[in-house]
């Protein structure tokens, strides 16, 4: 199985930077295999509180996708700018439904308007949370944290979680994450620890870098190159292994029976980083 995955392409023009957009999507159609299907790991958009540009530019974004990789699914992350910032109640994340009424996840939780749900292809598990839903920003809680507990503890021999607020950011959005509330944010890790995830993919801050969370032994990626302003700011250097490089990119993941690779591929086709996780 191979997939990619990117995150904050937003820009200037009808609320996307094309010119990253399409240099990544002109890469990834280059990739033998092919992927299967693409995450999207949230601030696809730049948002607008008129609710017909919000859905426009959604609809662009995705018809974008759709001229390069036709037909195949694509996972959505739901992010800050596709709620605008600071949401007080779900008009935006019905417009993102709506707009992504076509993809179909395995489950879905209820009173989150499918911006929270898993995909089981095989033997993996791809699961998608909302760190922007009104009254719950910056937060896992309440029944979606009940909810990822159970669905996490499920067998499967691989499990991946995607999210568009870090829990454990470096530098350029500290404070401003799940770190904003360590005790929602240590609760929530603890279950991703206990549930045996196998990574944690996130975005927001505008780079790309890895870490392994100490005490866990579980790596995060941070993957937010896809068109936003870029940043390498770096100040929380515990278990970091690939500082923040300030350069767009997108990820490629290839699973097979023994091993998760993943590599992290700039706009010109350099490797900025490579690793595995054994499966074995």
């Amino acid at each position: 199985m191979r997939f990619i995955v990117f995150g904050d392409s937003k820009g200037k023009t009808h609320g996307i930077n094309y010119k990253v957009l399409n240099n990544i999507l002109y890469r990834t159609c280059k990739l033998s295999p092919q992927p299967e299907f693409i995450v999207v790991c949230g601030d696809s958009i730049a948002g607008s509180t008129n609710e017909d540009i919000l859905r426009s530019q959604l609809k662009n974004f995705k018809n974008i996708l759709n001229k390069y990789h036709p037909n195949k699914p694509i996972l959505p992350v739901i992010g800050n700018h596709e709620v605008n910032i600071t949401p007080h109640d779900n008009k935006f994340e019905l417009i993102f439904k709506e707009v992504y009424n076509d993809f179909t996840p395995t489950e879905y939780l209820d009173e989150y308007n499918k911006t929270v749900y898993y995909l089981d292809l095989s033997n993996t598990r791809l699961i998608v949370l909302n760190t922007f839903h009104y009254n719950e920003i910056h937060k896992i809680t309440n029944n979606q944290l009940k909810w990822f507990e159970k669905i996490s503890a499920e067998e499967k021999s691989n499990k991946f979680l995607f999210l568009h607020s870090p829990a454990f950011p470096t530098g350029a959005h500290l404070g401003h994450c799940l770190d904003l509330y360590p005790k929602f944010r240590d609760k929530f890790w603890s279950i991703v620890e206990k549930n045996h995830i196998d990574i944690v993919i996130s975005g927001h801050e505008h780079n790309y870098s890895r870490r392994i969370i100490p005490h866990s032994n579980i790596p995060q990626i941070i993957s937010g190159g896809a068109g936003e302003k870029l940043r390498n700011k770096f100040k929380d250097k515990k278990g970091v292994i690939v500082p923040p490089i300030d350069k767009f990119h997108f990820l490629v993941v290839d699973i097979n029976d023994k091993l998760i690779e993943i590599s992290a591929i700039s706009t010109k086709g350099s490797i900025l980083d490579t690793f595995t996780i054994d499966k074995k």
